[in-house]
C-alpha cells in the first residue's frame, strides 16, 4: 500500500474515533488546515475546535485518490456523519486534499473541500462559540 494511502486510512479511522491526538501526529509541526468554515489555521487549534464542536463522528470511506502526476498530494473521499454538541446530525460528503512534506509521509497542509450551503441552511454554523 502506498504510504500516503496508509496515512489517509489512519486519518479517516482516527476521525471516526474522535482521536484527535492521532490526527495531529500525522502532521508536521508547522502543519495547517484550510476549512470552509474556519479559514486557514494551524493543525492543533483546528482539531481542538473540531473536538469542542463534536459529540460523535461517523466516517464512511468512499475512496482514496493518489496524484497521477507524482505530486505530494492525496485525497480522501468520504461521507461524514457529524453529530455536533447540541445533538444535530449533519451528513455530507467531503474530499480532503492532503499535501505531504517533501520526502515524507507527514502532512504539511490539509484542504477540506465540501459544500457548506446545505449545512448552514439546516444547522447553522456549528463552530460558533
Amino acid at each position: 500500500m502506498h504510504p500516503y494511502a496508509r496515512v489517509l486510512r489512519t486519518y479517516m479511522s482516527a476521525l471516526g474515533e474522535s482521536d484527535y491526538a492521532t490526527i495531529k501526529g500525522l502532521f508536521t509541526p508547522e502543519g495547517r488546515v484550510t476549512s470552509p468554515f474556519l479559514g486557514e489555521m494551524p493543525v492543533g487549534p483546528f482539531f481542538d475546535r473540531l473536538a469542542e464542536a463534536s459529540a460523535r463522528n461517523i466516517i464512511t470511506p468512499i475512496d482514496i485518490f493518489l496524484s497521477a502526476t507524482e505530486q505530494r498530494h492525496a485525497t480522501a473521499y468520504f461521507q461524514y456523519d457529524w453529530m455536533v454538541r447540541d445533538g444535530t446530525l449533519i451528513t455530507f460528503k467531503v474530499m480532503d486534499l492532503f499535501t505531504f512534506a517533501p520526502d515524507s509521509d507527514r502532512i504539511v497542509h490539509l484542504d477540506l473541500i465540501y459544500d457548506t450551503h446545505p449545512i448552514r441552511i439546516t444547522a447553522g454554523d456549528k463552530y460558533e462559540r
